[in-house]
């Protein structure tokens, strides 16, 4: 018997909270707070079978009232993901430090929202158990050599180093010893419990990570892939599975080779716009020129943190104060900014549902220098306000969706995300040029994913050749180049969400203003796209037509 979308949702969302804890960890979800992964290879086939059970039986649904057809379409996507996410995952990104192990727990493992003593005793007992998670992680590692299945030994290199650095200082100084205590201890009980914290990363997750670190150098390292193979092409395998990542990534049927050259033209498309922007600042309307000044010039690059955390917080705050000319409801929850020295370059993390915990807006401040100083103001808004921070608050305090829709669908979250870079010139947010050089240089980050990520995992492209190409086309500095693509190789897929998820966005506000014109309402247009969290781009056009045609 087929079953409702709302009873399968269900279903499918308790076995996701009983299932991924490192998502759990990121939501802020306490319910489960001891518990890990279960990386045993008896746990991942079992996880992964029920996500596409999930999925195939939420394309079976019948859906009656509109809410259940998108609340079904979202289920198939959202499981689908799943499944996809964790096939290699344990055997390649777990070693890399863009998507790997000490990415999932730093800063998430000690941003919890904390409140009772029940959840400092269970997040005392997730401390102590890490080892048993490392042990599974681990024996996949060795399964993974067996296999041909090894990461880049470079990334190897890179997590081992890191790895070496966090385990040197004292266990009191670990970032995971920031955690805040239970908010309902007393001064006495918060004191004895950071203590208490203190002990369980000395017997819990330091050994954890020695562990880690060791079998990473002598198990994975031995084995690891040269730079001039670091796609999954050349898995045995791999192209299927980097189609299941573009699916589950995009949510949208496309090659990969369609997507590569859609992506040779949207980089051709931006270097007018450069030359109109870029050009009388620096007096020259040469492109290769503009790329080479913006990205070698010392003084358009910060020289310490002080200023570079001081301009976050700047474009923060003016953005939350436009933000209501533009959108209606807006979020209850505040966004901060929070300097950090591991991983991506900038991510947001949500508020918590309970909203203890704000949403957070984290950039990478361990070389100031690689940030140019245009650059801030874009993503501050891509990642916080009106970005991620206005898609993912509002979701979160929505009580009339499902928490699937709370949910990362990458096509939707990140494409909305790189529409407001654009959308925050609209607002007025950038205060000159300067600042749209840098929505520019973010644009041509997104378009040029398109290519190097397909161009690794598809195509068979070197390490060397994907920096080439961003180098040639862009003009970020190399360390960022480097960054972003170390990152491409450790997550095929992820990177094209940005841009098809931003053009899906971009096509139906223009046929909303076709058809409207004079009568079209920006804050009707976003609070109907946002107004159902999270979704597949094929929904999202189908709940955009529907509220056009209601017109």
């Amino acid at each position: 018997m087929t079953q409702t979308a709302r009873a399968l949702a269900d279903q499918y969302w308790e076995f996701r909270l009983e299932h991924r804890h490192f998502a759990n960890l990121s939501r802020g979800e306490l319910s489960r707070l001891e518990r890990w992964d279960d990386l045993s290879a008896e746990g991942i086939t079992v996880s992964r079978d029920a996500f596409l059970r999930f999925a195939a039986e939420a394309a079976q649904v019948i859906a009656e009232e509109p809410s259940d057809r998108i609340l079904a379409e979202t289920l198939a996507a959202a499981a689908f993901m799943d499944a996809s996410v964790t096939v290699w995952w344990s055997e390649l990104q777990a070693a890399s430090t863009q998507s790997g192990l000490l990415r999932s727990l730093i800063p998430a493992l000690y941003l919890q929202p904390l409140v009772t003593a029940d959840h400092g005793r269970r997040y005392l007992e997730k401390l102590r158990g890490f080892p048993v998670m490392v042990d599974q992680l681990v024996d996949r590692l060795r399964e993974g050599r067996s296999n041909g299945l090894v990461p880049l030994a470079r990334h190897v290199r890179q997590t081992i180093g890191k790895l070496e650095q966090i385990l040197s200082l004292p266990p009191a100084e670990d970032p995971i010893a920031n955690q805040s205590p239970p908010t309902e201890f007393g001064l006495d009980g918060a004191t004895s419990w950071r203590a208490d914290v203190v002990t369980a990363i000395e017997t819990g997750l330091r050994p954890g990570l020695i562990r880690f670190r060791e079998a990473l150098a002598e198990i994975t390292l031995p084995s690891g892939r040269p730079d001039d193979r670091p796609g999954l092409c050349h898995l045995a395998g791999g192209d299927g599975v980097y189609r299941d990542m573009v699916r589950s990534h995009t949510t949208l049927e496309k090659e990969p080779e369609a997507i590569h050259q859609l992506g040779l033209e949207r980089v051709g498309m931006l270097e007018d716009e450069y030359r109109r922007v870029a050009g009388p600042l620096l007096g020259t309307n040469e492109v290769a020129e503009i790329y080479t000044r913006l990205r070698d010039d010392p003084g358009l690059r910060y020289a310490g943190s002080d200023e570079l955390v001081a301009d976050a917080l700047r474009c923060l705050d003016k953005a939350a104060v436009a933000m209501g000319g533009w959108f209606d409801p807006t979020p209850r929850a505040p966004c901060q900014a929070h300097p950090i020295d591991v991983g991506s370059m900038a991510y947001y993390y949500p508020p918590s549902a309970d909203g203890v915990r704000p949403g957070v807006f984290f950039f990478n401040v361990a070389d100031p220098t690689a940030w140019a100083r245009f650059q801030i103001p874009g993503i501050a808004y891509h990642e916080g306000i009106p970005g991620h921070h206005l898609q993912m608050a509002l979701a979160i305090e929505n009580p009339g969706i499902h928490d699937i829709h709370r949910n990362y669908l990458p096509a939707f979250c990140e494409g909305w995300g790189l529409y407001t870079e654009r959308l925050s010139d609209e607002m007025g947010l950038y205060e000159d040029d300067w600042e749209r050089v840098g929505m520019l240089t973010a644009d041509s980050l997104r378009a040029g994913r398109l290519v190097v990520d397909t161009g690794i995992h598809a195509l068979g492209w070197s390490r060397r050749k994907a920096i080439q190409f961003l180098a040639d086309h862009a003009p970020m500095s190399l360390h960022e180049i480097t960054e972003e693509i170390d990152r491409y190789i450790a997550t095929p897929g992820q990177a094209l969400s940005y841009m098809l998820g931003r053009l899906e966005i971009e096509s139906l506000r223009a046929e909303c203003e076709a058809r409207l014109g004079s009568a079209f309402d920006v804050k009707s247009f976003h609070r109907t796209v946002l107004g159902n969290g999270a979704v597949p781009l094929g929904t999202l056009r189908s709940i955009v037509r529907e509220w056009l045609d209601g017109h």
